[in-house]
């Protein structure tokens, strides 16, 4: 395609980015003698009728949308059976490579590019659009500095009775899929906010909330898991951002903040300091330095020419999982005694792997084993959860001795969700006989807690926490837990319940 001129105006140049639908090339409209970004639909697949609509659709939906936080649509048209957009040509690159090169973002940086995701949305939800598919790989980083969002090719009107996501599909990208897309479920706005909120996590921590083998096992963690709090990998995070992104992660909608432009202004006001009036433009300015360009000395190698981006986290097709009704789906559920231990012990798996080293620290209260070795905790809170994963091991449970000596007042300092995590993660670690149900049950409850704090239902998360040390208690009563780590967990639970307790007063 490269040096072809799409009706004989719009001529070809390299290629800037390949993703699983189309792929875009550097431009000249020849008539007007201007750059612009190209994007052309992948061979084979403007023969299918389902993706050469999504594809006119992105035109139309890009087109109503202006927005200087939205990249601008000029034009759109077929050449010899190839459709293509014809789009504004953004000097910068995607957010999934800055995330690549960098690892985690600074706070202010992070809340800064999240703000600006939202002020688009805010446009595009004003005009009753929903993107669905928000991901790195779709959020553009000026050469200055700025933010602009892409590819409204699967945005579904709110209002309309039909749209591209059947009951037998999901479009969309399985790391950041909201529960009510992943269900093919009714979604508005409010699953956008979800998928700005795993961008966050990402772009915080290294790694979305959820990852697994395939993009059906991630749909399904969504659906059914709980996210760790950034906390626990970033100790830094404030605890208003930490409970504002859990809030964004909430698998109810209903629990989410109403709006895009709510759900901005509750991650500005997590971020201390300044008054200015515009915010994220403040945010995104303190982390963005404009240094003159370096002459290099004579014979100093030159760098390689750049490569096309290619996306790895496409947009796909995945099977639906399994449709509930919303009350079904979100509401609270007496504890099942008939599941499979082994299946419990799956779910959840991920996640435990993070935050095991942070777990055992927490809980041992600063033991002399986990002063031995201070680096632990900075490096789990930057490495992303993939690479965490090998290194976590049972011997990283806290021993019955060193949970005994947890001070109430251990993690005092930490969020409420941060220590409700690092103590599941011990609960989920301990060998209770044969007791594995009321386990469930524990951990179970604890979920509850860690939802009802992201909700800032602070009494109802003291309810849930106060159940919890009725089963602690009832393990402790069966021989389940010895009585040290039991007194550590009850001890645990009551510092947090006071926690909580206090918060509303």
């Amino acid at each position: 395609m490269i040096g072809r001129a799409l009706n004989g105006r719009y001529e070809l140049g390299e290629i800037l980015g390949v993703g699983g639908m189309a792929t875009v090339y550097r431009g000249v409209d020849r008539q007007l003698g201007r750059p612009v970004a190209v994007k052309v639909l992948n061979g084979g697949l403007a023969d299918d009728p389902r993706f050469a609509e999504r594809f006119t659709l992105e035109a139309q939906h890009a087109a109503i949308l202006v927005h200087p936080r939205i990249v601008t649509v000029f034009d759109s048209g077929v050449d010899q059976g190839f459709p293509y957009i014809v789009m504004e040509l953004v000097h910068g690159r995607p957010l999934s490579h800055l995330i690549a090169e960098s690892g985690v973002l600074p706070v202010e940086r992070a809340v800064g590019i999240a703000s600006a995701v939202l002020e688009a949305l805010e446009a595009a939800h004003g005009q009753d659009l929903v993107h669905r598919d928000i991901k790195p790989g779709n959020i553009m980083i000026t050469a200055d500095g700025g933010v602009k969002v892409v590819d409204f090719g699967i945005a579904r009107a709110g209002s309309s009775a039909g749209n591209l996501t059947q009951t037998a599909a999901v479009v969309g990208t399985a790391n950041y899929l909201s529960p009510e897309q992943a269900t093919a479920s009714a979604l508005d706005g409010r699953a956008d906010l979800y998928a700005v909120g795993c961008v966050l996590m990402e772009m915080l921590t290294g790694a979305p909330p959820f990852t697994a083998d395939t993009p059906v096992a991630i749909a399904f963690k969504h659906v059914s898991e709980y996210p760790v709090p950034v906390s626990v990998r970033r100790p830094d995070i404030p605890p208003a951002l930490d409970a504002a992104i859990l809030r964004l992660l909430a698998k109810n909608p209903a629990d989410r903040p109403n709006d895009a432009g709510r759900a901005r202004a509750e991650l500005l006001g997590a971020v201390p300091g300044g008054a200015a009036a515009d915010r994220t433009s403040e945010l995104l300015g303190a982390a963005t330095q404009l240094l003159p360009p370096v002459t290099p000395p004579p014979g100093f190698p030159q760098a390689a020419p750049a490569q096309p981006y290619v996306e790895n986290n496409r947009t796909s097709l995945l099977p639906s999982l399994p449709s509930m009704d919303r009350a079904e789906a979100y509401e609270d559920r007496e504890p099942a005694r008939d599941r499979n231990p082994m299946l419990l012990a799956g779910i959840g798996a991920a996640v435990l792997a993070v935050i095991v080293a942070v777990a055992a620290f927490a809980l041992t209260g600063g033991g002399s084993q986990a002063r031995k070795s201070p680096a632990a905790a900075p490096a789990a809170s930057s490495a992303p959860a993939a690479s965490a994963e090998p290194s976590a091991s049972p011997s990283a449970a806290p021993s019955p001795t060193a949970s005994a000596s947890a001070s109430p007042s251990a993690g005092a300092k930490a969020n409420p969700a941060g220590q409700i995590a690092q103590l599941r993660a011990a609960v989920a670690q301990t060998d209770v006989h044969r007791e594995r149900d009321r386990q469930e049950d524990l951990l179970r409850v604890l979920d509850e807690a860690t939802r009802d704090v992201a909700a800032r239902r602070n009494d109802a998360a003291a309810d849930a926490l106060k159940d919890a040390q009725r089963i602690v208690a009832d393990l402790s009563k069966k021989r389940a837990v010895d009585k040290g780590t039991a007194s550590a967990w009850q001890n645990k639970l009551g510092s947090l319940i006071n926690t909580l307790r206090d918060g509303n007063d």
